[in-house]
Formats: structure tokens, sequence, C-alpha cells
């Protein structure tokens, strides 16, 4: 029993040791950059992943992520599905007919409601890389921001600089938080993300800026009255236009990883994608698996469409024709 003592006392510093080892080796090998992927040139193509109706119910899970009992819950249908943000198996639906922002775990199958988070139509969502939820509320003219277990972290209200922010996009790693002011005709920069916001001077081209998206270096402003994308530096400055004559009533914008714009049009019930010095690619609701087009979302080479009328979310594999 005396050498019980020294010998658990040892063991202890032995431990210690090899954690503080471990815990230096993952400093020291940290991830390099990833090489930018040259964009391909030819048409995408479509490929069907898997729909979502959706999903076993589950409480809010840990700080780490992992929902308390996952799959144990009663199976909680859609109603009317709309906004939609996508990264990794993480994925934030709108149900504004449910009166939920829900975050499915595409991994799980579960569905977790996010606690005082608005669901209406004017609803807008994005997922940070710390898996954070942006949740932004038209109606009260705010940004909301929830951690991957449900608490608020953040609240920002735009004040005089956006009296009436329509959309929103995290740019720089997620440190950076675009709004978009439909009122002022302007976008803002929010940095670090909710922080201080510097509005960026509009041309007089800009009829409207209703949706952000960004790709690289750019920022791809819809802009409904005017029936375009305006493509803009960072700064705000006007460098040129997708979808003249192309776009008839564009709703909502997103960018994938090689900076494609696409853009979905309601009056033609079909998402667009944009490019310069070529006809828009179309994808009805036909090719796009759905009834009616609620929303999209895109992270990495999956694309989310949210189906309104039948209660699901489609998810695709965004690929090269060329490929297939």
């Amino acid at each position: 029993m005396r050498l019980a003592r020294p010998l658990l006392r040892a063991c202890s510093v032995g431990f210690a040791l090899v954690v503080l080892a471990a815990l230096a080796a993952c400093v020291a090998t940290a991830p390099t950059p990833r090489t930018p992927v040259e964009p391909p040139s030819g048409p995408v193509a479509l490929s069907p992943y898997r729909t979502l109706p959706g999903g076993f119910l589950s409480p809010p899970g840990s700080a780490l992520g992992m929902p308390a009992r996952p799959g144990t819950g009663a199976f909680v249908k859609l109603m009317a599905p709309t906004a939609l943000a996508l990264r990794g198996n993480d994925l934030l639906i709108v149900d504004s007919a449910a009166g939920r922002v829900w975050r499915a775990d595409l991994g799980l199958n579960t569905l977790t409601p996010i606690a005082g988070a608005p669901a209406t139509p004017a609803t807008a969502v994005a997922i940070g890389p710390d898996l954070s939820a942006w949740v932004l509320d038209g109606v009260s003219r705010q940004v909301l921001r929830f951690s991957r277990d449900g608490r608020l972290m953040q609240t920002w209200r735009g004040g005089s600089v956006s009296p009436s922010p329509v959309a929103m996009v995290l740019a720089d790693g997620g440190t950076t938080l675009l709004v978009a002011d439909d009122s002022l005709r302007q976008w803002l920069e929010v940095r670090p993300a909710g922080a201080f916001a510097t509005p960026m001077p509009q041309d007089d081209a800009v009829r409207g800026v209703d949706g952000l998206a960004v790709g690289g270096d750019s920022v791809f402003v819809l802009d409904r009255l005017a029936g375009v994308v305006h493509v803009q530096r960072r700064g705000g400055q006007l460098v040129g236009q997708l979808g003249q004559g192309e776009l008839k009533q564009p709703v909502a914008i997103a960018a994938d990883r090689f900076s494609r714009v696409f853009v979905l049009d309601a009056q033609d019930r079909a998402l667009k994608l944009l490019a310069a010095g070529r006809p828009a690619q179309v994808f009805d609701a036909a090719a796009l698996r759905v009834q009616q087009i609620g929303g999209f979302a895109i992270d990495e080479r999956l694309l989310a469409v949210s189906d309104r009328l039948t209660g699901q979310v489609v998810i695709h594999v965004l690929g090269d024709e060329g490929r297939r």
C-alpha cells in the first residue's frame, strides 16, 4: 500500500506528458491551405443524392454538437420548407408553416429545433465554420447567432445603417457578415461579424440589393428591379453584370466553390446557373425533382433544394456533364 501512491503519482505525470505531447503534435501539424480548384468550363450535371422529408426529433445537444439522444424522438415531417443553409452534415431549414427553424443532422437523420429563432417567409439563414446558426429576421430587423447546441450567442441590429435587412452571407471564413438592405439600396460589411458595420457605396446602375453571394474576391448582388446580378469588388465597385435578359423574377442567390452563380427565378420556377458570355443553364422543378421551389443552398459539391409543396428537401451532387 505504501508504493501505491508514488506509483499512481508517476502514472499521472506520465499520462499528462503524453497528453501534452499529443496537443503539441496537433498544433505542429496545422492543415495546409487547399490548392485552388480550376472551375469547370462546361455545363453542370445534377445527380440525385437523397431526399429529406423530415427527421427524428432530437433535443439540443452538447457544445460538441452531438444530439443528446440521436434518433430516439418521434419522426417530424417538414411542412413547407423555404430558406436553407448547408455546411457538411448540418442543414438549416426554415419551415414557416411550422414556425420552426430546424437544424438537421444528415448523418444522424435528426431534426433539432432552434429555440428563439424566428421562422417567417422573411427569414434567411447561414452556417458559420463553427457550425453556429445565423438567422436573419426580416420582421424584427435583426440577425441572431445560435451556437451548435442552441444557445443564443449574438444579436446584431443594424439600426439606421440597416433599417431593412433582407439577406446575408458570411465571408472571410465566417469572420465577416455581409448584410443586404433593401430600403437603403446598399449592402454592409460587418467586421468582425456583429461588431462594426461599414456601408458599401453603390453604383447608380444598382436599383435594388435583394440578395448576396460571395465568390473569391467578388460579391454578387441580386437586383430584382433590374433583373440582373451585379458583380462587385469587396469595396462596392461595380465590375460587371450577369443574367441580363435571362432573369424575370429573381428571388434568391448563391455561389458554389467555383464562384459559379445560381439564381432562383420565381416566375420561371427554375434555378438558373449564370455565366458570362454564354446562355444561362436552366434547372426546372422537374430536373430538381421538386414541385415548388422554396429555397436552395450550396456547400462544396452539394445542392439542397426545398419543396414547399411536398414538404421535403432534395439534395443533389453537382458535377461536370463532361465527366458523367
